[in-house]
Protein backbone atom coordinates (compact mmCIF):
# COMPACT_ATOMS: atom_id res chain seq x y z
CA UNK A 1 0.00 0.00 0.00
CA UNK A 2 1.49 3.34 -0.97
CA UNK A 3 2.17 6.04 1.63
CA UNK A 4 -0.64 8.31 0.42
CA UNK A 5 -3.27 5.58 0.72
CA UNK A 6 -2.03 4.63 4.21
CA UNK A 7 -2.17 8.30 5.22
CA UNK A 8 -5.69 8.64 3.81
CA UNK A 9 -6.92 5.51 5.61
CA UNK A 10 -5.33 6.63 8.87
CA UNK A 11 -7.12 9.98 8.53
CA UNK A 12 -10.47 8.26 7.89
CA UNK A 13 -10.05 5.92 10.87
CA UNK A 14 -9.01 8.84 13.10
CA UNK A 15 -12.05 10.84 11.99
CA UNK A 16 -14.36 7.90 12.67
CA UNK A 17 -12.79 7.35 16.11
CA UNK A 18 -13.13 11.04 17.01
CA UNK A 19 -16.72 11.15 15.76
CA UNK A 20 -17.63 8.07 17.77
CA UNK A 21 -15.95 9.52 20.83
CA UNK A 22 -17.84 12.82 20.51
CA UNK A 23 -21.09 10.90 20.06
CA UNK A 24 -20.33 8.77 23.12
CA UNK A 25 -19.62 11.86 25.22
CA UNK A 26 -22.91 13.42 24.09
CA UNK A 27 -24.71 10.21 25.06
CA UNK A 28 -23.06 10.22 28.49
CA UNK A 29 -23.99 13.87 29.00
CA UNK A 30 -27.58 13.11 28.03
CA UNK A 31 -27.76 10.23 30.50
CA UNK A 32 -26.40 12.37 33.35
CA UNK A 33 -28.94 15.09 32.57
CA UNK A 34 -31.80 12.57 32.49
CA UNK A 35 -30.66 11.09 35.79
CA UNK A 36 -30.21 14.44 37.59
CA UNK A 37 -33.56 14.51 39.40
CA UNK A 38 -33.02 10.97 40.73
CA UNK A 39 -29.50 11.91 41.91
CA UNK A 40 -30.82 15.07 43.58
CA UNK A 41 -33.54 13.07 45.34
CA UNK A 42 -31.04 10.53 46.65
CA UNK A 43 -28.77 13.30 47.94
CA UNK A 44 -31.63 15.22 49.56
CA UNK A 45 -32.72 12.08 51.42
CA UNK A 46 -29.16 11.71 52.69
CA UNK A 47 -28.74 8.31 51.01
CA UNK A 48 -25.70 9.59 49.10
CA UNK A 49 -23.17 12.34 49.41
CA UNK A 50 -20.62 13.99 47.16
CA UNK A 51 -17.09 12.85 47.97
CA UNK A 52 -13.91 14.90 47.57
CA UNK A 53 -13.04 13.21 44.25
CA UNK A 54 -16.19 14.31 42.42
CA UNK A 55 -18.18 11.10 42.82
CA UNK A 56 -21.33 10.10 44.64
CA UNK A 57 -20.92 7.85 47.63
CA UNK A 58 -23.61 5.70 49.22
CA UNK A 59 -24.51 6.52 52.77
CA UNK A 60 -26.70 4.68 55.24
CA UNK A 61 -30.24 4.27 54.03
CA UNK A 62 -29.38 3.84 50.36
CA UNK A 63 -31.57 1.25 48.68
CA UNK A 64 -30.42 -1.12 45.97
CA UNK A 65 -32.20 1.13 43.47
CA UNK A 66 -30.30 4.15 44.87
CA UNK A 67 -27.04 2.21 44.57
CA UNK A 68 -27.82 1.42 40.92
CA UNK A 69 -28.35 5.13 40.17
CA UNK A 70 -25.18 6.03 42.09
CA UNK A 71 -23.17 3.43 40.18
CA UNK A 72 -24.49 4.59 36.79
CA UNK A 73 -23.82 8.23 37.66
CA UNK A 74 -20.27 7.50 38.82
CA UNK A 75 -19.57 5.47 35.71
CA UNK A 76 -20.66 8.36 33.50
CA UNK A 77 -18.75 10.90 35.61
CA UNK A 78 -15.62 8.78 35.12
CA UNK A 79 -16.03 9.01 31.35
CA UNK A 80 -16.60 12.77 31.47
CA UNK A 81 -13.66 13.39 33.80
CA UNK A 82 -11.38 11.29 31.59
CA UNK A 83 -12.45 13.26 28.51
CA UNK A 84 -11.96 16.60 30.28
CA UNK A 85 -8.53 15.42 31.48
CA UNK A 86 -7.55 14.36 27.99
CA UNK A 87 -8.48 17.77 26.61
CA UNK A 88 -6.74 19.66 29.42
CA UNK A 89 -3.65 17.48 29.51
CA UNK A 90 -4.13 16.48 33.14
CA UNK A 91 -5.42 13.49 35.10
CA UNK A 92 -9.02 12.43 35.58
CA UNK A 93 -8.36 12.46 39.33
CA UNK A 94 -7.38 16.15 39.17
CA UNK A 95 -10.50 16.95 37.16
CA UNK A 96 -12.66 15.10 39.69
CA UNK A 97 -11.15 16.98 42.62
CA UNK A 98 -11.80 20.33 40.94
CA UNK A 99 -15.33 19.21 40.10
CA UNK A 100 -15.88 18.14 43.74
CA UNK A 101 -15.10 21.68 44.89
CA UNK A 102 -17.54 23.12 42.37
CA UNK A 103 -20.24 20.62 43.36
CA UNK A 104 -19.73 21.56 47.03
CA UNK A 105 -20.09 25.27 46.21
CA UNK A 106 -23.27 24.70 44.19
CA UNK A 107 -24.90 22.17 46.54
CA UNK A 108 -28.01 23.12 48.43
CA UNK A 109 -28.09 23.03 52.23
CA UNK A 110 -28.64 19.56 53.67
CA UNK A 111 -26.41 17.72 51.20
CA UNK A 112 -23.64 15.49 52.56
CA UNK A 113 -20.20 16.55 51.32
CA UNK A 114 -16.69 15.33 51.97
CA UNK A 115 -13.94 17.87 52.62
CA UNK A 116 -10.40 17.55 51.29
CA UNK A 117 -9.26 15.68 54.41
CA UNK A 118 -12.01 13.06 53.97
CA UNK A 119 -14.31 14.28 56.72
CA UNK A 120 -18.05 14.21 55.92
CA UNK A 121 -20.23 17.19 56.78
CA UNK A 122 -23.73 18.37 55.99
CA UNK A 123 -23.90 21.64 54.11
Amino acid sequence: MNAFLRFLLLGVFSFVALSASAEDIATVQRRTAERQSAVDSIKMRGAAGENNRGFLESRSGASSQDDAVISAENSDRSVLYAEAARRAGTSADAVGKVRAKKIAEMSTPGIWLQDESGKWYKK
